[in-house]
């Protein structure tokens, strides 16, 4: 069963079809912190958004989502034909590969200035900012990859820093 495909199914709000008196919306917030960890654990994310009775989506729901997608239009080179990394998730956050990059999505900003990626197995030519592009610190020793976060711009939602190898 493990070699079998994962996914993440998960409603808009609390139920799987309309229901008028559900105001209990997902935040995009919550929506792109879904999506991420789904990715970073290999697993595909199916996100429910229930119709009304006249077929169309709830305003709410279109806001929710057209501001998710705004966060995706920015980094969703981490998140679109990534598959979940060999570097398991993390206290910080997870971790998804495509080609010869990790990306690290850091969801919880870590007490210490700097995060410890352990078993990094490839050469590590670069660390980057996603968004920004700027280049970031790092170590590689035998036991993983040290990152250093002094200057690196956080994002409340999720941090996004890409290694090359």
């Amino acid at each position: 069963i493990g070699k079998l495909p994962l996914e993440t199914c998960e409603t808009i709000n609390d139920h799987w079809g309309f229901h008028i008196n559900d105001t209990n919306f997902k935040t995009p917030k919550q929506i792109v912190r879904y999506l991420v960890n789904a990715a970073g654990r290999n697993a595909n994310f199916l996100l429910n958004v229930g119709p009304m009775p006249n077929g169309k989506i709830q305003s709410e729901f279109v806001d929710s989502l057209k501001v998710a997608g705004q966060w995706l239009a920015k980094n969703g080179e981490s998140v679109y034909g990534t598959r979940g990394s060999s570097i398991a998730p993390q206290e910080w956050g997870v971790v998804t590969q495509k080609a010869n990059t990790h990306f690290l999505h850091i969801m919880t900003k870590p007490n210490a200035n700097f995060i410890f990626i352990p078993n990094v197995k490839e050469n590590i030519k670069s660390a980057t900012h996603l968004e920004s592009k700027k280049a970031v610190k790092f170590k590689q020793i035998t036991e993983g990859v040290f990152v250093y976060l002094d200057g690196v711009a956080f994002d409340d939602w999720d941090t996004v820093l890409a290694l090359g190898y």
